[in-house]
């Protein structure tokens, strides 16, 4: 079936995102460790879907790594830790559009949806950008994907899914893309330079 849609996840793809290490570092937790503190918080699920506010969810940050600081500070802190995108791949982005449609699917958070709009114009690159606080909805359930197929109005098989979490491939493959893991240490470029992708 024919690629008509590059569909991305962003951060670790698109932007570095750092925050698991930098939690790891400061808390000597291990990442594994870390990211099941995101997961199993009932208030940070509900945060990516957009169902609290963002001071619950600094307040929930600060009980669960035992942080310091003051709101601002900790959403200071929390923005940081999102940072510039990946070099080359803006320009990728635009070349990849003469060809095909591009869409992001992250989950998100709105802190970190407005700091993103800080490096890049998002409206601009992603044609749609989906983002999970705002559909309510989030990454690897299957009512997320199914969304965004349907959205998009192509077949399922004619959206190739670039993500850096082996659940979030395993999910899309489920649902009918085709789905790539990449190196959340060099970004979406390689893949696409490896699939020749960019003219």
């Amino acid at each position: 079936m024919t690629t008509k849609v590059i569909l991305f996840d962003l951060g670790g793809v698109i932007v570095h995102w750092v925050g698991i290490q930098a939690l790891s570092e400061m808390t000597g937790l291990s990442t594994s460790e870390v990211g099941d503190k995101f997961k199993y918080s009932d208030t940070a699920n509900a945060y990516e879907r957009g169902l609290c506010s963002n001071q619950v969810f600094i307040r929930e940050l600060r009980h669960l790594f035992a942080l310091s600081g003051t709101d601002e500070e900790l959403a200071q802190l929390w923005n940081s830790w999102v940072q510039e995108p990946y070099r080359g791949i803006e320009d990728a982005i635009v070349s990849l559009k003469q060809t095909y449609r591009v869409a992001c699917l992250s989950n998100t958070n709105d802190l970190h949806w407005e700091h993103l709009k800080t490096y890049l114009d998002l409206n601009a690159l992603f044609e749609p950008a989906y983002a999970s606080h705002q559909i309510h909805m989030a990454k690897p359930d299957k009512d997320c994907f199914e969304f965004v197929i349907q959205d998009m109005n192509v077949e399922a098989g004619e959206i190739l899914f670039l993500d850096d979490t082996q659940a979030n491939i395993d999910a899309a493959i489920n649902s009918g893309m085709q789905a790539l893991k990449v190196d959340p240490t060099f970004g979406a470029l390689p893949v696409l330079e490896a699939l020749n992708l960019l003219s």
